[in-house]
């Protein structure tokens, strides 16, 4: 029982908080339709801002590079240091680490082409 607890677990918890995320946008988004209603009904005129919809910011790809490099260089020192001194396990945090050095690498190439870009 105990195993397949632990083996069930992740999987359970990867549902919870999906489930988590999904009910609090619709609580958002029912709020803010009430909120509308409301105003409609009292004849409130409502601001342009309040129907945009919410816009993600734009994510900085030097920030999220940097970001993943730093993620790969702690999960490789705490697992270098949990496991002993044992690099077969610190290994994993090579993964992060390189998919960090490939985004700075895929950034600082961006950047160099939409520099000569705008030369031309």
């Amino acid at each position: 029982m105990e195993g397949s607890l632990a083996i069930i677990s992740p999987f359970l918890t990867a549902i919870v908080i999906i489930l988590i995320i999904f009910i609090t946008k619709a609580m958002r988004d029912k709020s803010r339709n009430q909120v509308i209603m409301k105003a409609l009904e009292h004849g409130t005129e409502l601001s342009p801002e309040l129907f945009r919809d919410e816009t993600k910011k734009k994510k900085d790809p030097l920030t999220s590079a940097l970001a993943t490099i730093g993620v790969g260089i702690a999960l490789f020192i705490s697992l270098y240091l949990f496991f002993d001194y044992q690099l077969k396990y610190a290994a994993f945090g090579f993964i992060p680490l390189f998919v960090g050095i490939g985004q700075l690498a895929g950034y600082l190439i961006n950047k160099r082409s939409g520099d000569t870009r705008e030369e031309i």
